[in-house]
């Protein structure tokens, strides 16, 4: 009788420690979730620093002394909406998604 009740102890307790390492607050389920989580996070920060490196260089080629006047006409244009005189503008709809 001893043995049997020692065996559904044990079992009882394995399947309680099956239970919190599969479904638990720190278990399998969570781990995959974190790990998901995880790969966004990374993709972000990539993102953030690709941006970091884009804009270095914009100050670089900002920088008193050596400023390109190409790329100040390209934020000028792109900025402000200057244009030159013989081009032809064109107005559109972007409250809308295009299809």
């Amino acid at each position: 009788m001893s043995s049997r009740l020692a065996g559904f102890g044990l079992s009882a307790l394995l399947l309680y420690f099956a239970f919190h390492a599969l479904a638990g607050e720190k278990g399998l389920g969570q781990w995959t979730d974190m790990q998901r989580d995880l790969a966004a996070k990374k993709a972000e920060l990539s993102a953030l620093e690709d941006g970091i490196d884009r804009l270095e260089k914009d100050i670089v080629r900002l920088t008193p002394g050596s400023v390109d006047p190409d790329f100040v006409e390209a934020l000028a244009r792109e900025k402000l909406g200057y244009t030159y005189p013989n081009e032809i503008i064109i107005m559109t709809d972007t409250s809308r998604p295009a299809f």
